[in-house]
């Protein structure tokens, strides 16, 4: 069976990523991840926010090599990125694998990586963002 590392942000069952957001009736903004107090652009109420799938491709606007992390959730270096996603939030997310800074302005995407193993034996997943067209993306998927 396979879990999500951030449950109600995507669903682990997908074939691929698929983030749940939040978009507007009223102006049609798009937010992930999802609000639930009102638009944060036109400041329409809650009940003009309805759910809404988001695929998981876009653009790299910046990245980040983290060199030293304290954490036992993923091993250093690892890289963070800002993706402009195509459906419209600025999103930042892990990447698939560190990137050099000319890969900002090329086209990403996510794809499932298993971070690791829980006791009952579920792969514990999340997407990670990798360079289209990428031949190591996914490597840790299964």
């Amino acid at each position: 069976m396979k879990v999500a590392v951030h449950r109600g942000l995507y669903d682990p069952d997908d074939g691929v990523p698929v983030l749940l957001g939040t978009r507007c009736d009223a102006c049609g903004s798009t937010f992930f991840p999802p609000l639930g107090v009102g638009c944060e652009v036109c400041g329409a109420g809650p009940d003009q926010l309805g759910s809404t799938a988001i695929a998981a491709t876009g653009v790299l606007h910046s990245v980040a090599t983290v060199h030293l992390y304290h954490g036992d959730d993923i091993a250093a270096p690892f890289a963070i990125g800002e993706v402009q996603l195509d459906a419209g939030p600025l999103i930042r997310c892990t990447l698939a694998e560190p990137l050099d800074l000319d890969a900002i302005g090329r086209r990403v995407e996510g794809h499932w990586v298993v971070a690791r193993v829980d006791a009952d034996g579920n792969e514990v997943i999340e997407p990670r963002f990798a360079l289209i067209g990428d031949a190591a993306a996914g490597a840790g998927a299964s």
